[in-house]
């Protein structure tokens, strides 16, 4: 399931980059830009770590 939330997150933060770049300039450009790269680490983060140790 981390893995699917990861690429999802990723999908997201091409999603929030193109918001901003169509925005070009301003507050709302920054905050897009900073809303995609802080979706990209979270997605990243999601692909790499180890899968939790299931529970018996």
């Amino acid at each position: 399931m981390d893995q699917v939330r990861g690429v999802i997150m990723i999908v997201l933060s091409g999603f929030a980059f193109y918001q901003g770049w169509t925005i070009h300039t301003g507050d709302r450009a920054m905050l897009a830009y900073g809303v995609g790269v802080l979706a990209l680490a979270v997605g990243a983060w999601r692909l790499m770590r180890k899968p939790p140790q299931p529970r018996v």
